[in-house]
């Protein structure tokens, strides 16, 4: 049963031409469309068919996607090891990204920290890639370590890091915004 004060709450009417939702099997099709449209010119590429699968069957309660109507425009993906989660990735289509479809993802997946007692959320990206970083910072993410060689060689990345106690503050802030009840 989830506690009453983690229900999210209706999305805001501004926000009403997206929904969002958890995975369910039938859309690895729509991760796989979404992966080509947002990544296929990315050096780094698209994410491996069995991850996506993986997400769809194994993580689907952790991975969430939002729709505008039945066109599915963004995905942010999760991994739980015991209390700790792992944000493997955020992606909304460049025609969607300065629309609330990426905000509505990232409630998603906090509800779900919160709703699951999490002990800290992790993120890994690229130093230059601004835009994430940002999101991560308004999270409460702080840097807290650097990796080489991750995904190919050459390739460098940043470990940032959110704790309980800055699901907390986000719990109440979210709480005071009527996000959630």
């Amino acid at each position: 049963m989830v506690p009453a004060a983690l229900t999210p709450v209706p999305t805001p009417t501004t926000a009403n031409r997206f929904t969002v939702r958890s995975l369910e099997s039938g859309d690895y099709a729509h991760l796989q469309r979404l992966e080509k449209e947002i990544w296929s010119d990315d050096p780094i590429g698209m994410l491996c068919p069995f991850y996506m699968r993986l997400c769809t069957e194994q993580y689907a309660d952790w991975c969430f996607m939002a729709f505008e109507g039945e066109r599915p425009v963004g995905y942010v993906l999760n991994f739980p090891n015991r209390k700790v989660n792992y944000c493997a990735t955020l992606a909304v289509h460049p025609d969607y990204q300065k629309s609330k479809a990426n905000y509505l993802l990232l409630r998603a997946m906090i509800v779900k920290l919160l709703q699951e007692d999490m002990e800290e959320c992790r993120f890994l990206v690229e130093p230059d890639n601004i835009d994430a970083r940002s999101v991560h910072e308004t999270l409460g993410a702080r840097v807290v370590g650097e990796v080489r060689d991750f995904y190919r060689e050459g390739d460098t990345r940043l470990w940032s890091v959110i704790t309980k106690d800055d699901l907390e503050r986000i719990r109440t802030k979210y709480t005071k915004l009527r996000l959630v009840s």
